[in-house]
């Protein structure tokens, strides 16, 4: 596997552990990842679960202002019912892994996943 293939694998692992509610067993999981180099599982045994936490935490909260300060339906959405935007968001955070830089790149993606949304 070339470096810039492991790479992308990490960013993927590390997407990943970022959705998961218990962020220790997720490290555990990831440390013991045989498509990454060892270099890269021993980061992640030795990474700070409350750490990682926090990153996750910051995450969240920025792909939610992303999608509503890019999307126009999300943004009418959390206007309108607030408590079905937050569930629906949930959801969404769960089900699409955050891959989006900015709230013009956010936006497509939670557009194309709410045109699937069952709530």
């Amino acid at each position: 596997m070339s470096d810039r293939d492991e790479l992308a694998t990490f960013e993927s692992v590390l997407a990943r552990i970022f959705l998961e509610p218990d962020t220790q067993a997720a490290l555990e999981a990831a440390a013991a990842d045989e498509r990454l180099g060892a270099d890269l599982r021993a980061r992640l045994a030795a990474a700070s679960p409350e750490g990682v936490r926090i990153a996750a935490l910051l995450v969240v909260r920025l792909r939610f202002e992303r999608v509503l300060n890019g999307s126009q339906l999300g943004g009418e959405w959390f206007e309108r019912d607030p408590k079905d935007f937050a569930g629906a968001f949930k959801r969404y955070h769960a089900e699409v892994p955050p891959t989006a830089a900015t709230p013009w790149e956010e936006a497509p993606l939670f557009e194309a996943w709410a045109s699937s949304y069952v709530g």
